[in-house]
C-alpha cells in the first residue's frame, strides 16, 4: 500500500522552531495558523483539520488538551514527554499519532536494527552499540530517535536489556551522544566483532525529510480515531520489502507481508517514557 496523495487538508501548527519553520515551508497555501510558545489559536482562525505539534514537550499536554476540546485530530512531533494515560484520555475522541522522527528511511532503520540485533544475539563477540550526533543548542539527550533505534535493535538481541551513557555492562548497549556543530541529525548503530565492523547510518540533510513525514502522517490520520505511532503508517510502506528478499527483485505491486517484521510498541513512534539513562525498551 502506497501512501495516498496529499490532498488539501487545512493544517493547524503549534511552534516555530527549526521544525515548525519547515512543516509551514512544506505546508505551503494549506497553512491554516502558525502559534509559538504560550500561545493559543485565535477563536476566528481558520479552522484545521489537523494539528501538528513540533513545539516543546512541557506544552504538549495543554495542546492535547486543546485538541481533545475542538475534536481536532493531533501529530505530535515533540520528544521527552511523557502522558501515561494517553490512550486513555484518547479513547476514540480525535486520532492522535506521535513520532520520535518522521522519516520513512529512519522507520526503515529501526526494522534493519532490529535485524542487526538478531545477528549480534548469534555470537556474543558481535558487540551492539549506537551513537547518535545533534546540533549543540538540541535540548534532550539521547534523543528520541536514538531511543527508539536502540529499543529496536535491543528487541532482537535479548541479552541487551537496556541502554546506558556510561561505561556499559555486559547486559546494557553502549549509547553515544555528541551535541556540537549544526548537525541535522546523525544516527549509526552498529556492530563491533573482533575480526570486523558492521554499521547502518541515516544522516539528514535538512529538515525537509521530518516536515514532509509530518504533513504525511497527518494526511494519513486525519478520519482515524485512536492513538497511533509512525509505525502504523510506515508498515504499510515498509514490511512488503521484506518479502522474499532471498529470492532477489522488488515485492509485489500492492502486497502486504505475510510474516511482518513486528517491532514493540512505541519503537517508531512515541519514545517518551523512557528514563533519560539506562533506558529499557
Amino acid at each position: 500500500m502506497s501512501l495516498r496523495p496529499l490532498r488539501p487538508l487545512r493544517i493547524g501548527l503549534f511552534g516555530r522552531g527549526r521544525l515548525g519553520a519547515a512543516i509551514a515551508a512544506e505546508a505551503g497555501g494549506s497553512l491554516a495558523w502558525q502559534v509559538g510558545r504560550g500561545e493559543t489559536p485565535i477563536s476566528n482562525a481558520d479552522v484545521a483539520d489537523v494539528v501538528i505539534d513540533a513545539s516543546v514537550a512541557e506544552a504538549v499536554e495543554t495542546h492535547l488538551d486543546w485538541a481533545l476540546s475542538t475534536g481536532t485530530d493531533l501529530v505530535i512531533g515533540t520528544t521527552g514527554w511523557s502522558i501515561p494515560d494517553l490512550e486513555a484520555r484518547v479513547g476514540g475522541r480525535i486520532g492522535l499519532l506521535s513520532a520520535s522522527n518522521f522519516s520513512l528511511s529512519v522507520a526503515l532503520m529501526a526494522r534493519l536494527a532490529t535485524v542487526l540485533g538478531r545477528f549480534a544475539a548469534l555470537d556474543p563477540a558481535r558487540d551492539p552499540y549506537l551513537v547518535e550526533h545533534h546540533h549543540r543548542l538540541k535540548v534532550d539527550a539521547p534523543s528520541g530517535t536514538a531511543k527508539t533505534l536502540a529499543a529496536a535493535l535491543m528487541a532482537g538481541c535479548p541479552r541487551k536489556t537496556e541502554w546506558t551513557l556510561g561505561t556499559p555492562a555486559p547486559h546494557q548497549l553502549s549509547l553515544g551522544v555528541v551535541r556540537a556543530g549544526a548537525e541535522f541529525g546523525l544516527h549509526t548503530v552498529g556492530l563491533d566483532a573482533p575480526a570486523e565492523v558492521l554499521e547502518l547510518t541515516h544522516r539528514a540533510r535538512s529538515r525537509a525529510p521530518f516536515a514532509q513525514g509530518a504533513l504525511a502522517a497527518a494526511q494519513w490520520l486525519h478520519g482515524r480515531k485512536g492513538v497511533f505511532t509512525m509505525d502504523d503508517l510506515a508498515s504499510d510502506l515498509l514490511d512488503p520489502l521484506f518479502d522474499n528478499v532471498h529470492e532477489g527483485g522488488p515485492p509485489a505491486r500492492g502486497a502486504r507481508s505475510s510474516s511482518p517484521l513486528v517491532l514493540p510498541r512505541g519503537v517508531s513512534g512515541q519514545s517518551p517514557d523512557t528514563p533519560p539513562s539506562g533506558g529499557r525498551p
